[in-house]
C-alpha cells in the first residue's frame, strides 16, 4: 500500500486570459498525520539546517525559471492583444445616414443626417394642439464597440440638443420653430463628414483611434495673457511723448502767472427750429383679425 503524501497541491494553478492576465499558481498544504519525522531524528541540526538551505535555494532557482517563462509571454500576449483591437476596429460597421437630405421613416419621423451629426424631428396632432419632439446629436459609432458601460456612466454623451413635447396651436407654428432651430445647426449638414469637435473626439474613436473617414477639429491657437507690465517692458523712451509745458502769460502789470491753455469749446450741432422739423406719421398697426389673417398665410415648407 502506498503511502500517503504529508502535502497536498490545490485544485487551482492558474489562470490565462489570452492578451490580457497570465497567473500561475501553486498552494501547498501540510498534512502532519502523514508525515513522517525517522529519517530526521539521529541527524544534527546544523546539518538539518543546510539542507534546508539547500532545499530553499533550489525552490528560488524554479521560481526564477518561472518568472523568465513568464516574460517570454509578454511579448505573445502583447501580440494578440494588439491584433484583438485592431479587427474590433477595423468591423465597426460605418454609421447609416440620409446623405445630408430629409427622409420621413415609417413611424412619420423626419431624419437628415451625415457621419457625424443626426437631427430629427416630429409633429403630432394631440387633441386641439400640436406637439413637436425634436433631437440633434452625434452619430457616434465608437459607442456601438464599448463593452462595459453603465447606467451611471457620467461620460460623453451622444445628445447635443433635445425638446419634446413642445406644443403649438397650429402647425405652422412648429413648422416655424424647428426650421429655426435646422438654420441654426445648418452647417451641420454640409459635408458629409465635417470635422469632429475635439470635445466629442471619443465618441468617433475605437480602442483609442479615430475611425476612417473622420477628421478632428483643430483647436484654435490659446492665446496668451499681457500683463500691463509687459505691454510697458515693450516701450521705450521714443514711444513716450512729454506733455506740454504751459506758456507763462504776462498780463499788464507785469507779473507772470503760469496758466495752462484754454480748450477750445466744443461745437454742438444746431438743431433744426421746430417748424423745419418734419413730422412723422407713425405707421397704423393692423387690426388683431387682419393680423391673424396675415400669420394664416404664412407657412413653413416642410423638408421633403
Amino acid at each position: 500500500m502506498a503511502e500517503k503524501p504529508f502535502y497536498e497541491v490545490s485544485d487551482y494553478t492558474g489562470y490565462l486570459r489570452e492578451g490580457a492576465h497570465i497567473t500561475v499558481q501553486r498552494d501547498m498544504r501540510y498534512l502532519g498525520e502523514n508525515a513522517d519525522f525517522k529519517p530526521f531524528l539521529n541527524v544534527p541540526i546544523a546539518d538539518l539546517e543546510q539542507q534546508l538551505k539547500d532545499s530553499k535555494a533550489a525552490e528560488k532557482k524554479v521560481y526564477d525559471d518561472l518568472q523568465t517563462m513568464a516574460k517570454a509571454w509578454d511579448e505573445h500576449g502583447a501580440r494578440t492583444l494588439l491584433l484583438e483591437r485592431a479587427i474590433e476596429y477595423l468591423k465597426t460597421p460605418i454609421v447609416e445616414h440620409t446623405g445630408n437630405e430629409w427622409k420621413q421613416r415609417e413611424d412619420g419621423t423626419w431624419e437628415i443626417s451625415n457621419l457625424v451629426y443626426k437631427m430629427t424631428f416630429r409633429i403630432l396632432k394631440s387633441a386641439d394642439v400640436w406637439k413637436l419632439t425634436w433631437e440633434l446629436q452625434y452619430t457616434a459609432p465608437g459607442l456601438s464597440q464599448a463593452k462595459y458601460r453603465s447606467y451611471c456612466d457620467q461620460g460623453l454623451k451622444k445628445r447635443i440638443e433635445y425638446e419634446g413635447s413642445k406644443k403649438y396651436k397650429t402647425l405652422a407654428g412648429a413648422q416655424k420653430y424647428i426650421q429655426s432651430k435646422f438654420d441654426q445647426y445648418a452647417d451641420c449638414f454640409e459635408a458629409l463628414s465635417p470635422p469632429v469637435p475635439t470635445e466629442a473626439k471619443d465618441l468617433f474613436c475605437v480602442n483609442g483611434q479615430v475611425l476612417q473617414g473622420y477628421s478632428i477639429m483643430r483647436a484654435p491657437p490659446k492665446k496668451e495673457k499681457l500683463t500691463v507690465s509687459d505691454l510697458l517692458d515693450c516701450l521705450d523712451e521714443t514711444d513716450v511723448e512729454p506733455l506740454p509745458s504751459a506758456e507763462p502769460v504776462i498780463p499788464s502789470k507785469g507779473k507772470v502767472h503760469t496758466e495752462p491753455p484754454a480748450q477750445a469749446p466744443l461745437e454742438q450741432a444746431a438743431a433744426p427750429p421746430l417748424s423745419e422739423q418734419k413730422q412723422e406719421t407713425p405707421a397704423a398697426k393692423p387690426s388683431s383679425a387682419a393680423k391673424r389673417k396675415s400669420q394664416r398665410k404664412e407657412t413653413l415648407t416642410m423638408v421633403r
